[in-house]
């Protein structure tokens, strides 16, 4: 902005300057010279900042008073006689006003206006020495103006120095996209940037999770505690591996600039050469985001870094005590549920065996039961459609708060299931850790379940394979079993409740079988997954 404002300030002083017959009023042809190397110089200094943010920060000062050099002499060359309205001083002072507010603090910001002022003033007494008096009424009048006008420009971009980026809002839980996938689309959206990656360490589990989008390799994976150091760097960075160069942003709102700098832990573990990085505090953790690919990075970006860090931590925050209310309002629906199966169908499953045994006594005396046997018989069809409501209710719940290592989850399960049906039942997985949504793997493990029943009940196999894998976005899920198969063999015969819950999760399903080798095969996309 600096850099655009310069040169728009150049060409338009060259061009009053050429148009007004009485200028310039000092210097002749000099001042066209002059008015040409200021604006090649904007040029570079123009080009400089949107292609190298080091060299555009080290030249901060020298580029100031560069302006200041040119407020002085554009006063020289067109100061004096009726010149009032094509004098440069008000577009010089403003723009140099508003670069010091945007470079530093209202402090130099003010010292820079006063400064200013006693240049201007300076100036005349020096053009007209014989006019002390005039001179100092008009020159002081203008100073008044020009120290208004430098309260009000400090106030007003000091106000809007932070950048304005829209707020960060989180995916709902039930689409299954995590918060700090959201948090990445949200960065590179705000920053423009082609490539991010976010590193997320929690203050429950040992090391931390490193999450990828762009053109950084796209993925999530887990590293182990202590191969990135989050903690080292609490400031945002624009850094340069490969010139060993950063600058960050610190806390006052200065900046500091480093010649020796290794650059952020996490872009050494990455191995990503150049862009900026801030770091992420929250409640339940800390992380860190870097953001590769950004047009024009300079070191307003730092700024932008700050605000984004900021807002993405609310939003982490805000997703945890959703996720905490989520938790809490399932944690009172299985209370409720566990409540409900007790008092009602529990005991009266109870009483009907109590009964049953009774009516087994009596038909042995030969009494007519008939009329008893009916009364069971409408108590059963009453708690069968009692438990029904209850599942009914457990299916509307869409609370499932967290993740799942869903190979962990289904290893747990198979060992279960293998001594509850006594079947040799082995469980495969890829290696790599499956984290989903603790909904979805409850989801999977049903699916296992219900596989692990066919091949059993229909099926009578003897052994059972269940592996998992991942494909891109989705969770592959095999079902194989050694038993008699499905009738005729057919592909296109679909166990009616792995179906539909399959379906129901926008997944696809496959049955392949024969006598000796039945697959059934599950394909569910994962939003919070890559």
């Amino acid at each position: 902005m600096i850099a655009a404002g310069r040169i728009a300030l150049a060409v338009l002083f060259a061009l009053w300057i050429s148009v007004d017959p009485d200028q310039p009023v000092r210097g002749g042809g000099l001042v066209y010279g002059l008015l040409a190397l200021y604006l090649a110089y904007a040029l570079a200094l123009f080009a400089i900042a949107w292609g190298n943010w080091w060299w555009d920060y080290r030249l901060t000062i020298p580029s100031f008073l560069g302006d200041s050099a040119m407020f002085l002499a554009s006063l020289y060359c067109t100061e004096g006689g009726q010149a009032d309205f094509v004098s440069s001083y008000f577009a010089f002072f403003s723009f140099m006003t508003v670069s010091a507010a945007m470079r530093w603090n209202w402090r130099i910001t003010l010292a820079t206006a006063a400064g200013l002022c006693l240049l201007y003033l300076a100036t005349g007494l020096f053009l007209h020495p014989g006019d002390f008096d005039d001179v100092l009424a008009k020159y002081a009048r203008r100073g008044s103006y020009m120290v208004m006008l430098s309260l009000l420009v400090t106030w007003f971009t000091l106000q809007r120095a932070a950048p304005m980026v829209g707020r960060f809002s989180l995916v709902p839980a039930a689409q299954g996209v995590s918060p700090y996938e959201a948090a990445l689309a949200y960065a590179m959206k705000a920053s423009g940037a082609t490539g991010a990656a976010l590193a997320w360490e929690s203050t429950e589990e040992p090391g931390c999770t490193l999450y990828l989008a762009g053109a950084i390799d796209p993925g999530l994976r887990h590293v182990p505690p202590g191969v990135i150091d989050l903690e080292a760097d609490s400031d945002p960075m624009l850094f340069d591996r490969g010139l060993r160069r950063a600058l960050r942003l610190l806390p006052g709102g200065g900046f500091a600039a480093n010649r020796q700098s290794p650059g952020p832990a996490l872009a050494g573990y990455l191995g990503t050469p150049s862009g900026l990085s801030f770091p992420i505090a929250g409640t339940t953790g800390m992380g860190q985001i870097i953001l590769t690919g950004i047009a024009g990075l300079c070191r307003d970006h730092l700024e932008l870094g700050h605000v984004l860090a900021r807002e993405i931590g609310h939003g982490i925050d805000e997703e945890e005590i959703a996720s905490l209310a989520r938790e809490t309002a399932a944690m009172r629906l299985r209370g409720n549920i566990a409540r409900d199966l007790h008092d009602s169908v529990a005991q009266s499953l109870a009483g009907a065996g109590y009964r049953l045994a009774a009516l087994r006594r009596q038909a042995e005396a030969g009494k007519d039961i008939s009329g008893d046997l009916e009364a069971v018989s409408l108590s059963l069809r009453g708690e069968q459609a009692n438990l029904r409501e209850i599942i009914e209710r457990l299916r509307n719940d869409e609370v499932s708060p967290g993740t799942r290592n869903l190979g962990s989850e289904l290893e747990r399960l198979t060992n279960a299931l293998a001594r509850h049906w006594g079947v040799r039942l082995n469980y495969e997985d890829s290696g790599e850790a499956l984290i989903v949504p603790a909904w979805l793997a409850f989801e999977i493990q049903q699916l296992v379940r219900e596989g692990v029943a066919n091949a059993m009940r229909h099926g009578e196999a003897g052994t059972i394979w269940v592996r998992t894998a991942r494909r891109e976005r989705n969770i592959e899920l095999t079902i194989a079993d050694d038993g008699k198969g499905f009738p005729q063999g057919a592909e296109t015969r679909m166990p009616r409740s792995l179906a539909e819950r399959v379906g129901a999760l926008g997944g696809t399903i496959r049955v392949a079988s024969v006598t000796g080798d039945t697959k059934v095969e599950i394909e569910l996309p994962v939003g919070g997954l890559k």
